[in-house]
């Protein structure tokens, strides 16, 4: 999760390698800090810590609940994780453009790119995983998971030398721990085990990617749009037809990538090779969802990332006015296009269907709009202090969360006791609230120790 949302040109250029991105890909000037983008990651993110909250309330009401895969609508938690999705995609042209703008190859930055994914895949099996793990004594795998996971991912400062060298010890002892971990690794019926091939003959399964979590979605559409951007630069029209094509890609998965293939005779001189790539597709594929992890979720990620190249120097859109009727132009833009999905599949989180997508994308870009004028033309910025640890440190904020209910629940702490279905519901809505802000304050404590995880 890319956590830039500055892009500040140095005063002495690096010299760029001959393999550096095209010109249009590098920014033309510098750009003031955009308060409103690490906003509304942070209060995003304060969202998505309650929601989770919430959702272990039973008498919580209908709003406050997931839709099931069936239904044709959306509540409020389901418009959380699109809006992150959404917002790190905004994140992608920013980032990117403080890199290029030092001097950085396009090699180096597919490199970053690719390691970044890696990092979030893993940590989204690992966490998967902590669903379905032999407990043990209470839980005590997750409880060991978590701080593993953030010891192995820390962002490991620039200097002191000494600090440095701590955090780098920090790091390897996060990666040990978590491959001990992993050799360890037991599902919940007590079956299997990494060792079973060795030592049992017996049927085994390690960690598996029944689906990629949260975090592993997440890395799928960083990973699209990233490669999406690196190739098209910041051509707005190209990024919001890449967004179009990438919804496209549901529909074809949905009803067949190679359906019709037998069907048209033109292509009859090229079925050996079609076939061979449907084979490919189809391997593929059953590892990663092609229409959604690498389509509709992709594309609203796309989506933000074309609102965030409007934010570049040199992008023809400079001024406040300017920004705010392009953004809202750009917003019932993306909600026409949810309306003409619509018809076709509905709206559905579960599925990921396009409309749902659009709609998230449309709302999301709606909300910038209005932190954008409040914070970066109004000036009104000191109330996202409460929100801004959040916004800057996202990936600790997630893991906190479930890692201090592992832990209150090996110690038997009775802290959750305001989610009894005996206590009258708002008193449930304010102990989650209250939690998600705790979250965010330690989050806050964490990150002034200087520690960051590294996604």
């Amino acid at each position: 999760m890319n956590n830039s949302s500055e892009i500040r040109q140095p005063e002495t250029r690096v010299p760029v390698d001959a393999d550096s991105v095209e010109e249009e890909l590098l920014p033309a000037g510098p750009i003031n800090r955009i308060a409103s983008v690490d906003a509304l990651r942070g209060l995003v993110i304060l969202l998505m810590i309650f929601v989770n909250d919430v959702a272990g309330v039973k008498t919580a009401p209908a709003w406050l609940k997931h839709v099931s895969a069936e239904a044709d609508g959306m509540t409020l938690p389901d418009m959380v994780f699109p809006a992150f999705l959404f917002i790190m995609g905004m994140s992608v042209p920013l980032a990117m453009g403080r890199a290029l703008a030092r001097g950085l190859s396009r090699k180096r930055l597919l490199a970053k790119v690719l390691v970044r994914t890696i990092t979030l895949l893993v940590m989204g099996v690992l966490m998967v995983n902590m669903e379905q793990h032999n407990p043990g004594y209470r839980g005590l795998w997750g409880l060991l998971a978590y701080p593993a996971i953030f010891m192995a991912f820390i962002v490991v400062p620039p200097g002191p030398e000494r600090r440095r060298k701590i955090f780098l010890i920090v790091r390897v002892i996060g990666f040990v721990a978590l491959a001990v971990l992993a050799l360890f690794y037991r599902t919940a019926d007590d079956k299997h085990l990494i060792l079973g091939p060795i030592f049992d003959q017996s049927d085994t399964v390690w960690l598996r990617h029944s689906w990629w979590g949260i975090l592993g979605l997440i890395g799928w559409a960083y990973l699209v749009t990233s490669l999406i951007y690196l190739v098209l630069g910041r051509r707005r029209e190209w990024l919001i037809g890449a967004a179009g094509l990438l919804a496209m890609l549901y529909v074809a998965d949905h009803e067949g990538l190679f359906s019709r293939v037998d069907s048209r005779a033109w292509l009859a001189w090229a079925a050996p090779v079609i076939r061979q790539i449907q084979r490919l597709v189809e391997g593929f594929g059953a590892h990663v969802s092609i229409g959604q992890s690498l389509g509709s979720l992709a594309s609203i990620s796309m989506a933000g990332c074309c609102l965030g190249a409007i934010l570049l120097p040199g992008s023809g859109i400079r001024t406040h006015a300017e920004r705010l009727r392009w953004t809202i132009t750009y917003g019932i833009g993306l909600t026409l296009a949810a309306l003409l999905f619509d018809p076709l599949y509905g709206i559905n989180k579960i599925r990921a269907t396009p409309a749902w997508c659009f709609y998230c994308a449309s709302l999301t870009t709606l909300a910038w709009a209005v932190l954008y004028w409040i914070m970066d033309v109004r000036k009104y910025r000191a109330w996202s202090l409460i929100v801004r640890p959040a916004g800057m440190n996202p990936l600790t904020a997630y893991i906190l969360h479930p890692w201090i209910f592992m832990i209150t629940g090996f110690l038997n702490l009775p802290i959750w006791c305001y989610k009894s279905s005996e206590l009258p519901v708002i008193v449930a809505i304010i102990g989650c609230l209250t939690v998600a802000f705790a979250v965010v304050g330690l989050t806050g404590l964490i990150d002034r120790l200087g520690c960051r995880m590294k996604a």
